[in-house]
């Protein structure tokens, strides 16, 4: 298996840690030899809409890292091999609260959900993205890289796809763009006490992971020196690179100049904080709580009319209340008060390291920072 490069600051022994995740990645899965590039799968004469010589072959292949594609779901109340601390990504998804383990996405990256949705998750970048694709849930890892970030592709047209850019950078797709669907991205302990009769993604998918652990070690998380790859803006030292953040965006193709703004996840108080912000001059309420390690966006319109929300404590997984008495959800969703079965729109947004978005954007705009 080709090695992936290394870039970090961190002790030797960790290091040796992240090569050995790395490759039981693959263990059991075809992977490429020394000699062959992960892209040589794909159009090699196509253009990029990325720097060609950004993008890093990653090890274990095309497909190395295998999706899941028929996810098995069990009952919250079934469900013992997740910690309280471990992060989980949640969606409504028919109508119901589904959660998706990053013991499992950490493993397998690209979940084609029976239900026309496709989640990819980046562990590197921790970004987890979730969406409905125009020709179906059939999409695969590529082997490859860009910025630290997971790159997809689809099966029908070999197109790749950059996770963070939301959009095909090479391929038939070229240009095209994903509308990303509304992710909780927060811990277990939060997501089950928010919805403890949602369903989760089980450790039934028929590959054999030991689920448990963490795949690219458990202080990768959490350790600053620690990035597998090597990174592109490594001055911008606003923030410590693997703090959570949440970032915003408006513009519907998004490239290296595209504005972002990031909310710190440690940035919220520990109860539930509502912060009420106008960005590209669209108006939108950010949520989140630090004790409870959720950020999640929406436009702060309903029928034309802003408005105005005050946090809501102890009554999850309702979180904030607008001017006419309406209580919302975190999922946008009014659910009692005069405005009850109104939906607020989902921000353009997701959640992953300072790091990732400091790359994969030029500056971006951090809430409540002085420069």
């Amino acid at each position: 298996m080709k090695a992936p490069v290394l870039f970090t600051f961190g002790n030797a022994g960790k290091v040796l840690l992240l090569v050995l995740s790395c490759a039981v990645l693959s263990c059991d899965q075809t992977t490429v030899s020394s000699d062959e590039d992960s892209r040589s799968g794909f159009q090699t004469e196509s253009e990029w809409l990325v720097a060609e010589h950004e993008i890093i072959d990653g090890g274990p292949g095309k497909d190395g890292i295998p999706p899941i594609e028929e996810p098995k779901f069990s009952d919250a109340s079934e469900v013992t091999f997740i910690p309280d601390n471990r992060r989980v990504i949640g969606l409504i998804k028919d109508g119901e609260p589904t959660a998706y383990p990053y013991q499992i996405l950490d493993w397998h990256e690209v979940v084609n959900d029976e239900s026309q949705v496709t989640i990819t998750f980046c562990p590197l970048t921790a970004t987890g993205i979730a969406w409905s694709p125009k020709e179906g849930p059939d999409f695969g890892t590529s082997g490859l890289i860009y910025r630290n970030n997971l790159i997809a592709y689809d099966r029908k047209t070999g197109s790749l796809w950059s996770q963070m850019r939301l959009r095909a950078i090479h391929g038939e797709h070229l240009g095209a763009t994903v509308d990303p669907l509304n992710v909780l991205d927060t811990t277990w302990e939060t997501w089950k006490s928010m919805f403890p009769e949602s369903r989760v993604l089980n450790t039934n998918t028929g590959y054999s992971r030991d689920y448990k652990k963490y795949a690219y070690g458990s202080t990768y998380e959490d350790m600053d020196g620690v990035i597998l790859f090597p990174t592109v803006n490594r001055t911008d030292t606003r923030l410590d690179a693997k703090d959570r953040v949440h970032g915003i965006f408006t513009e519907d193709s998004l490239d290296q100049d595209s504005n972002v703004r990031v909310y710190e996840y440690s940035a919220f108080g520990e109860d539930i904080t509502t912060i009420h912000d106008e960005f590209e001059g669209e108006k939108f309420v950010i949520v989140g709580s630090t004790k409870l390690s959720f950020v999640i966006a929406y436009q702060a319109e309903l029928n034309g009319e802003v408005l105005e929300f005050e946090p809501v404590q102890g009554e999850l997984p309702v979180v904030m209340m607008d001017q006419s008495g309406t209580k919302w959800n975190v999922f946008g969703e009014a659910v009692s008060g005069p405005n009850a079965g109104g939906r607020l729109f989902p921000a353009k947004s997701y959640s992953g390291y300072w790091f990732a978005f400091r790359d994969m954007f030029n500056l971006p705009e951090i809430y409540g920072f002085e420069n």
